[in-house]
Parts: structure tokens; C-alpha cells; sequence
């Protein structure tokens, strides 16, 4: 039960930063991309694993390595790429932790946040005249070539018409503008200012967002 308390203060503390956060760069809007969906994803694509070569000394070959379980952790400024990993080297097979980098940007001109895989290091060990060498670190950055992508929050404009006492009608245009994204316990949260104007004026010409 005590666990339980401490578990929901602390998810109440969490939404509170969340909040503060938001609040403190006057930010109209808040869209949230949870840990669990990047999570998700991994699940779809299902097993992950590759064979490549090696050469040392007088010996060639090769080894196939495949993903256990591989998650993306959210932490406040920063993101890891956690997983272990299952690599064969002929006979001889080993199982490694990886944690590695993530970076969480947002792309103004292309409107997409991007969660990429930065580096991700397991070593690559072989059996050498019966004892474990090791050769380099693999970095599984380099199967990764393509990020996570998610749209951000520009396609959130919007025209509304209002029916005024004379009996005519008023139109504007709801866009949103200075986008920025940050990276929580848990969450990623892209955020932007709202503006409005005629729906007469052309809001392209005015937006003006900024990479935070």
C-alpha cells in the first residue's frame, strides 16, 4: 500500500512538472507522445537481428547478433536506448546489456518530431586460442538508419466561422506557432503558442516557428 502512495505521488508530481513546464513558456498547447507508444512500436516490428563479418589476425568469419527486448526510456533532458542483446560467434555465444543514446529533436520545415538512435555499443567478442578476446565495440546505431517520426503539432490549424448579431459571418484562423519539444519522465512533449488571425490574411506568410 505504502508503495502504492509513493508510485501515485510521485505520477502527481511528474503531471505537475509536466504542467509547470507548459505553463512557464506560455504555451497554449501541449501534445504528449507517451514511452509506452515508441515501445509499441518496437513490438510491431518484431524481431530485430543481423549477421556481419569479421577479420583479425589470420581469422575470418562472422557472428549474428538479435535484439532482446529493446525499449526506449524517457528521463527528464534525455532519452537511452536499452536492450540486450544475443551474439554467436561460431560455437561460442554471449549475451550483452546496451544502453545507448537517443535523440529527441523537432524539425520545423518538415513539421516532424524524430526519435533517433545516436549510438549503441555491444562488444564483440571471439574465442582465441581458448580465451575470450575482444575484438571492437559494434555500434547498433547503423541498423537503426531510419527514426521513429511523428507528426507535430502544425497540422493543428484550423478555420471557425462565427455567426454574428447582424447576421453576418466572422472567419479566422487558428494556427499554432513557436514549436518547441521536451523531454520528461516518460513522456515527450511537443508544445506550441496559438495564434489567430482573418481567415482573409494567409496565415503561411505569418507563422514563424523557431527550433527549441
Amino acid at each position: 500500500m505504502q508503495l502504492f502512495m509513493r508510485k501515485t505521488i510521485l505520477f502527481l508530481l511528474l503531471q505537475l512538472i509536466v504542467f509547470q513546464e507548459i505553463k512557464s513558456q506560455n504555451k497554449d498547447l501541449g501534445v504528449i507522445i507517451q514511452e509506452s507508444v515508441l515501445n509499441k512500436m518496437f513490438k510491431a516490428i518484431g524481431e530485430i537481428k543481423g549477421t556481419s563479418s569479421y577479420s583479425f589476425m589470420f581469422i575470418e568469419g562472422t557472428y549474428d547478433w538479435t535484439l532482446i527486448n529493446p525499449q526506449i526510456k524517457l528521463h527528464l533532458n534525455h532519452a537511452d536506448f536499452i536492450t540486450d542483446v544475443k551474439v554467436t560467434v561460431g560455437s561460442h555465444s554471449y549475451m550483452a546489456k546496451v544502453t545507448g543514446n537517443v535523440e529527441v529533436c523537432y524539425e520545423p520545415s518538415t513539421n516532424l518530431i524524430y526519435v533517433e538512435i545516436t549510438e549503441a555499443l555491444f562488444p564483440l567478442n571471439i574465442m582465441f586460442f581458448g580465451k575470450i578476446t575482444k575484438l571492437w565495440d559494434v555500434n547498433l546505431k547503423r541498423y537503426f538508419e531510419t527514426p521513429f517520426t511523428f507528426e507535430g503539432p502544425l497540422t493543428m490549424g484550423t478555420e471557425m466561422v462565427f455567426d454574428m448579431p447582424d447576421n453576418t459571418q466572422r472567419k479566422i484562423y487558428m494556427y499554432p506557432k513557436n514549436c518547441g519539444v521536451k523531454v520528461v519522465e516518460k513522456q515527450i512533449i511537443v508544445s506550441a503558442e496559438m495564434d489567430f488571425i482573418s481567415r482573409d490574411a494567409k496565415p503561411s506568410d505569418k507563422i514563424q516557428l523557431q527550433k527549441k
